[in-house]
């Protein structure tokens, strides 16, 4: 049985071609609005200073719970741990110059936070694979398997073969 490969059009990429044309248009919006942090030209006369507040993942509900937890890289040999997600913390913040109002506006980003035991120090999501642990049935290990059949991991792979 061969698996089917998935093509703009077929579920989950119902809708794509639309959300990436209104994308567009925002970004576009958004660039005639805004300078944004690498293409701040200094020295500039600032009006003002906007701090934007730090926003929360919607799996907020999640902080305090076990998570299974892959991290990228050799030298974890591509072993699961068990992990203590922590929540969103601020890592970075994002620079943006209204050319209007000539205000700076300062957006913290964030990214997920895990505690592995384990390794006795803190991973990001952006740095790893983990998921919820939310019965013991669950408490297993992210295989090869788990990855490969996310789908953005399938459509990366989709669109990396095209342009080979």
């Amino acid at each position: 049985m061969s698996e089917k490969i998935l093509q703009v059009g077929d579920n989950p990429f119902d809708g794509l071609g639309e959300l990436f044309a209104k994308l567009s248009v925002e970004i576009k919006e958004m660039e005639e609005k805004f300078i944004f942090g690498p293409d701040i030209e200094y020295p500039i006369e600032i009006n003002g200073v906007v701090f934007r507040k730090f926003r929360t993942r919607i799996d907020a509900d999640k902080v305090g719970k076990f998570v299974s937890i892959r991290p990228i890289g050799d030298e974890y040999e591509g072993k699961t741990f068990l992990g203590l997600y922590l929540g969103d913390i601020p890592v970075e913040n994002l620079f943006q110059f209204e050319k209007e109002t000539k205000k700076l506006h300062i957006i913290p980003m964030g990214n997920p936070a895990i505690f592995v035991f384990d390794l006795n120090k803190v991973v990001y999501g952006c740095e790893s694979w983990w998921g919820p642990i939310e019965s013991e049935d669950q408490l297993r290990q992210i295989t090869n398997d788990d990855i490969e059949n996310i789908w953005y991991v399938k459509a990366l792979k989709q669109i990396g073969s095209k342009q080979a």
